[in-house]
């Protein structure tokens, strides 16, 4: 991707550096605000979307189109935040991992492709009075293959990360397994959504029927693909549960046991609760009981999401390295919104079609994801590799002083003999790796501190 041109005006050469004209900084503190603004307005977008066939007469009023022009145009405005936020993130790991940088520009490229059909859709809603379903189904399309690719992959780097791991197996091969389960739930929901669009009419008004797709008369086959899906986003959820949970068990002391638990437990069994009519165990009797419970349903991963992205933000906080606190950011940011936006069904076609603007950020959550677990996991490699040099070095060195010298004295000679290797083993990393090991001397003294005590033991 281009950053700098060189344009000519009134025969004078101007360069602009594109980076940092369409790409500009923005700090965490602001991140934080508009990952906060997002959340709060894809819920009820969410909300909304879930129940529109109760809520005709509400959304296609003045009101409701004006709460929609406003959702759709704070959202749209927050994605391209969240892009100039991840765009600065990844600017070092950009220049080294061909993955990293090939996916982000997809990433823009999609996510302007989805903003013109934004734009598209609100002027033919306030000019027409009408919209088109194409741009509903071009929407699906763009943003579940993005997202399939992004956690194919993600998958992928996992499965290799559990070949060659020795400690936490379970908790990668839980990632692992729920990754590639995302993908195929995202996969069997994008040939469902196309199926159900094609029997939909070409042009949606103020007065097409807003209609759930139904299942009760389909074919096998249909049906089958279907309960597939329903299965497939159970197990993920809970695999991902499960893995997220045993990250947190450091945190049991810390809250006490039940606060903890309740903490875990209650979104799982929020999303469980979910399924009690799938599994048949309860079936609204009155329209009232319907929309109360779709508005129920409406936020069934949402908990989920909050949880699994307040643990990594919880362990981020207990690394030292502005770093890989800055990845798992990313990563936390990423199950927020993908887990709220992965919600949304557009083929019931309401009009207005909310959900659309936070169906966007399937995609970008994605790659959120994609990039901070990536280079978490990096990072902390590097880090672990540069630990164990340390230890050889003062196993070799050190080890016949340890109990007949003092530790201060130890440490100071130390510190002279240990910074050649640190300066030698960070050149080396910087040629090797995709992630620039930036490591204060604090930490280094730390890493010192710790493995002198574990070589006195």
């Amino acid at each position: 991707m281009f950053t700098q041109g060189t344009f000519l005006i009134d025969g004078q050469e101007f360069m602009i550096n594109l980076e940092t004209t369409l790409f500009r900084t923005i700090s965490d503190k602001k991140i934080t605000v508009v990952l906060l603004v997002s959340v709060v307005f894809m819920i009820v977008d969410s909300m909304i979307n879930t129940v529109s066939d109760f809520l005709t007469t509400q959304i296609t009023s003045a009101w409701g189109i004006a709460c929609f022009v406003v959702m759709g145009v704070i959202l749209a405005v927050s994605q391209q935040l969240l892009i100039r936020f991840v765009w600065w993130k990844t600017k070092d790991i950009r220049s080294k991992s061909l993955l990293i940088n090939t996916f982000l520009q997809v990433v823009i490229a999609c996510q302007y492709a989805l903003l013109a059909i934004l734009i598209i859709l609100l002027y033919q809603i306030l000019f027409t009075t009408q919209y088109s379903t194409a741009l509903l189904i071009w929407s699906t399309v763009i943003s579940f293959s993005l997202t399939i690719s992004i956690l194919a992959v993600l998958a992928r780097q996992f499965f290799l990360w559990y070949r060659s791991s020795k400690k936490n197996s379970f908790i990668i091969l839980s990632y692992t397994l729920a990754f590639v389960i995302m993908s195929v739930t995202f996969s069997l929901a994008l040939i469902l959504d196309v199926y159900n669009f094609s029997s939909k009419q070409a042009i949606v008004t103020p007065t097409t029927e807003v209609s759930f797709p139904s299942y009760e008369n389909a074919g096998w086959l249909l049906v089958f693909v279907h309960i597939i899906y329903n299965y497939s986003d159970l197990f993920s959820f809970i695999l991902i549960w499960a893995a997220t949970s045993l990250l947190l068990l450091h945190y049991r002391k810390r809250l006490g046991l039940v606060k903890f638990w309740i903490i875990i437990i209650l979104p799982l069994i929020y999303y469980l609760g979910t399924f009690v009519e799938v599994a048949g165990i309860y079936e609204p009797k009155s329209d009232l009981e319907q929309y109360y419970y779709y508005l129920y349903i409406s936020l069934n991963s949402t908990a989920g999401g909050l949880m699994f992205g307040i643990a990594f933000m919880a362990i981020g906080k207990r690394i030292d390295n502005l770093n890989i606190r800055g990845y798992m950011t990313l990563a936390s940011y990423g199950f927020i919104l993908l887990y709220i936006s992965s919600q949304i069904e557009l083929v019931p076609s309401s009009y207005p079609p909310f959900g659309i603007a936070t169906l966007f950020f399937t995609g970008l959550a994605s790659f959120f994801l994609l990039t901070g677990l990536y280079s978490t996991a990096i990072a902390l490699s590097k880090h672990a590799e540069l630990r164990r040099t340390i230890r050889r070095s003062l196993e070799d060195e050190h080890s016949r002083f340890i109990d007949s010298i003092g530790m201060s004295e130890v440490q100071r000679d130390i510190n002279k003999r240990i910074e050649p290797i640190i300066q030698q083993y960070s050149e080396q990393i910087d040629k090797q790796s995709a992630i620039d090991l930036t490591i204060s001397e604090e930490e280094v003294r730390q890493y010192i501190k710790e493995i002198l005590h574990e070589v006195k033991k």
